[in-house]
């Protein structure tokens, strides 16, 4: 089970990093950020330090939750895993669609749940 939170931790730091290394590569303006929370930091600090903060508060909480998992009880150790591994495949998928600038099925509902958000705030 080890190897496999091991796994989960890799993947998703991985794919958070290719999400933050497309983001960096299409995103030119804040205003372009479909994220409403992620746009006012971008205002505030730039794209390129916003991306690389959020990079690092993602890898500072993958660490503890993998920690967590590692020394937690079985449940939570499969709940680290189905979770990481759901959170990897969204990671990639917009990774993919900065990289290529075409939405997927995955993107298109974030993008979705992002204008219902934007509407709230």
């Amino acid at each position: 089970m080890n190897s496999l939170i091991y796994l989960t931790t890799a993947l998703l730091v991985l794919t958070k990093l290719l999400d933050v290394l497309s983001t960096l590569g299409r995103i030119t303006h804040p205003d372009i950020e479909t994220n409403p929370l992620a746009r006012p930091v971008m205002q505030k600090i730039g794209v390129k330090a916003a991306s690389w903060l959020v990079f690092a508060v993602a890898v500072a909480i993958i660490a503890c939750s993998g920690f967590a998992a590692l020394y937690g009880p079985f449940f939570y150790q499969v709940l680290f895993i189905l979770l990481g591994i759901a959170i990897s495949v969204i990671q990639a998928a917009v990774a993919l669609n900065n990289h290529t600038g075409r939405t997927n099925q995955i993107t298109s509902q974030i993008f979705r749940l992002h204008q219902a958000l934007q509407r709230r705030l």
